[in-house]
């Protein structure tokens, strides 16, 4: 069949939405023992949301490969009262990091299988991967824990607030100034696995998916946890307080095992107290559902013949298969 010659450049763009939930993998973990590699060492509970729109172009002739560039705000947060590690629930540590990320990722078709259940109603499902380069603006926060031992002073004192978060990076709360660790370079990886197919009537090209996605950061700061304790003396009232929020409430609560507050604070150069592990930078990764839209006037794909599809009657939802053409 001979394309018309504006076919090819129908369906190369494509525009889109993506919400869903972000996690972290840094110094705040889950579990009854120490640190684990990986997604294991998460607070599940603690995701929190992830928003991102973008715009993806087709690069071959097939579709194989594309490129796609994203903005998205990504929320994560951690908290040590959510682990049952007593050492970690001891510590008594907590963030959130609202975090601004613009990416751009190379995509690589790995498998496509079509859909067809009724006639007129078809669709492709398509199994992608894809690798890339992010920019990263964040910045972590942390409250002062009410039965931290300088809670009831900074109320006093105008300092801070029932549940006021504070920007921790200028706090120096581990003695570190990382404010060029604020703006970072990531590299994001995953798998998608996208359904394209057309609204009723045949008027638009569309596509839902679901991806996840990993980024490998250069940082150990994402929770402003790192390093041993610093000396209190050093900061501000404000700094000492989110430095160390190790208290006897929540050392009781944690158990034995817990340590006592020397365990969780600055006791001197001599003795250096860890406060976080600075081997290993900190990750972050996303879940999200995703809505994206055709450009460029509706797909060539769908206007293929039924036998391009297969016969329904000949053998199931799945059928053999072809290559998509946006």
């Amino acid at each position: 069949m001979t394309n018309r010659p504006d076919a090819q450049g129908q369906g190369n763009w494509d525009v889109g939405f993506s919400a869903g939930i972000a996690n972290y993998m840094g110094d705040i973990g889950d579990g009854v023992d120490s640190r684990r590699d990986f997604i294991w060492d998460l607070q599940e509970f603690r995701s929190r949301p992830a928003l991102g729109i973008y715009a993806r172009r087709k690069l071959d002739r097939d579709g194989l490969w594309h490129i796609r560039a994203d903005f998205s705000r990504i929320h994560i947060s951690g908290s040590d009262k959510d682990t049952q590690y007593a050492p970690r629930r001891g510590r008594n540590l907590h963030f959130r990091n609202q975090m601004m990320e613009g990416a751009i990722r190379l995509e690589r078709d790995l498998m496509q299988k079509p859909l067809v259940w009724a006639r007129q109603r078809r669709a492709m499902l398509t199994v992608r991967g894809f690798v890339g380069i992010a920019r990263v603006s964040h910045n972590p926060e942390a409250r002062v824990d009410r039965n931290n031992i300088m809670y009831n002073q900074l109320v006093e004192s105008g300092i801070t607030s029932d549940g006021q978060w504070h920007s921790l990076p200028e706090l120096m709360t581990g003695g570190v100034d990382y404010s060029d660790q604020l703006n970072i370079t990531t590299i994001p990886f995953g798998l998608s696995a996208i359904v394209t197919g057309q609204k009723k009537g045949g008027a638009t090209d569309f596509y839902v998916g679901i991806e996840i996605g990993f980024r490998i950061t250069d940082t150990d700061y994402l929770d402003d946890i790192s390093g041993f304790y610093a000396d209190p003396s050093e900061m501000s009232a404000l700094g000492a307080a989110l430095s160390s929020q190790a208290n006897e409430v929540d050392l009781n609560a944690a158990g034995p095992g817990a340590g006592s507050l020397t365990a969780h604070s600055y006791i001197g150069n001599e003795i250096p107290v860890i406060r976080g592990n600075a081997v290993n930078d900190d990750a972050y990764g996303t879940l999200v559902i995703t809505y994206g839209k055709v450009l460029n006037g509706r797909s060539q794909s769908f206007n293929r013949s039924r036998s391009t599809y297969g016969n329904k009657k000949g053998g199931g939802l799945f059928r053999k298969s072809t290559r998509m053409k946006f």
